[in-house]
């Protein structure tokens, strides 16, 4: 490997150790229960520690039970001294932390290794990616066997007879996704259309790995998810949001603004998401893209960080405008993916539009500025980076030294802005 490229190794390995010490800081640092739905998932895991399935009804009882039964395990395995909400943030942050790793690995193999060690080091430090991870939830559990799944994909074997035992594994990381979190199903569906249409020419080889990648997953997830739809009133909708069906969740909810959904929200960008990027400023509750936008390079709901306090408000500007470079970055990509880039990403694409898909329908039921979540992204945070990495690929060589430093100086400043406690 060049002298240069270790170098950029090494600078981007050290971003990614500061920003993996900022993880184990706010574990211990951020408040307890504060979390998206801490409560709800807290109860989860106090089910399972008891040995019992959790309630359906409750607020958090329609999610799938991974994360909550690691979480059980390790309370029965940690030391006492250690408070339960730590032990699931720092849960959330290994899984985190893997997935991630599990992205570089699969950059090295498609683009330059300093441009895969640079986007990865920003990948981590992004704020939807540190946040999520200092927070007690599914999120990154979910991410974490995704990425997996779309890993996979993005390395099938050139012999089709080899194709159905490769999905065999597919199907069990997808299993894994899917009882982490209903998005999961995503990567089980995309993995069965990627497996029919690469081995299309085998037709008997396309269709077992189709249908070991796709059904064999129903075999574990059926039984689980008839469950949760009977317990919400037969209503497929409880799977993704099953509190938002009850009474009391839907009177809280009501209270979300705008509590209406239209057209024009997908694609209004008010100047707010880089100059005030926090839910409660004028037009950002209302924009998909803004609030989107903001809770990937600052906190847009205000639930990690105090968005009232101005030097907060601050920096979350300036992130928000940094964004702006790897955003331009992997609209870039998505001109400059080279046929046989495409064909190794088209897995990985494919899980991404079927995922935007699902969360634009989504924050169209739930009309509310909670539902409009980044983290809800964070499954496709493989095909996020191989656009980046596919635009900084596809400039001149002279260009990219500079940019890779830019990127690593934004994932520096974005591990700050996540450091519980630097505003005080």
């Amino acid at each position: 490997m060049p002298k240069a490229s270790r170098a950029w190794l090494v600078a981007a390995g050290g971003v990614a150790a500061l920003a993996a010490l900022a993880r184990l800081h706010n574990a211990f640092r951020y408040a307890p229960l504060y979390d998206f739905d801490a409560a709800g998932h807290a109860l989860n895991v106090f089910a399972l520690y008891e040995g019992r399935l959790p309630d359906p009804h409750s607020w958090a009882g329609f999610h799938p039970i991974l994360f909550h039964a690691l979480g059980a395990a390790l309370w029965g395995w940690l030391p006492e001294g250690l408070p339960v909400h730590v032990q699931l943030r720092l849960l959330s942050a290994l899984a985190g932390l893997v997935a991630v790793a599990l992205v570089w690995r699969t950059l090295q193999r498609l683009a330059a290794p300093a441009d895969a060690a640079v986007v990865t080091a920003l990948l981590f430090c992004a704020p939807v990616v540190a946040i999520a991870s200092g927070m007690l939830g599914n999120e990154t559990t979910c991410a974490l066997f995704t990425t997996a799944v779309l890993a996979r994909l993005t390395a099938l074997p050139g012999d089709p007879a080899a194709a159905p035992r490769h999905a065999l594994v597919t199907a069990a990381l997808g299993t894994l996704a899917a009882l982490a979190k209903s998005t999961g199903v995503v990567a089980i569906g995309c993995a069965a259309v990627v497996y029919a249409l690469r081995f299309r020419r085998t037709p008997r080889a396309a269709l077992a790995a189709a249908a070991v990648a796709g059904l064999a997953p129903l075999l574990v997830l059926g039984p689980f998810y008839a469950r949760l739809v009977v317990a919400q009133g037969g209503s497929p909708a409880g799977v993704v949001s099953g509190a938002a069906l009850s009474p009391a969740a839907l009177a809280e909810m009501r209270e979300h603004p705008p509590g209406e959904r239209q057209l024009a929200d997908y694609f209004s960008l008010p100047l707010a998401t880089f100059l005030a990027p926090v839910h409660w400023a004028p037009g950002l509750d209302r924009s998909v893209l803004g609030l989107l936008y903001a809770s990937t390079w600052a906190d847009g709901h205000a639930q990690f960080l105090p968005g009232a306090v101005p030097a907060v408000r601050r920096a979350g500007a300036a992130l928000a405008v940094a964004g702006l470079l790897p955003t331009g970055l992997a609209l870039l990509g998505c001109a400059a993916l080279g046929r046989r880039r495409a064909r190794d990403a088209a897995g990985p694409l494919l899980f991404l539009a079927l995922l935007l898909a699902a969360l634009a329908r989504y924050v169209w039921i739930f009309p509310h500025y909670s539902a409009v979540k980044a983290s809800y992204l964070l499954p496709a945070m493989l095909p996020l980076a191989l656009l980046v990495v596919a635009g900084l690929g596809a400039l001149p060589d002279r260009a990219r030294p500079p940019l890779r430093a830019l990127l690593l100086a934004i994932a520096l400043a974005a591990t700050g802005f996540t450091w519980q406690g630097w505003w005080e």
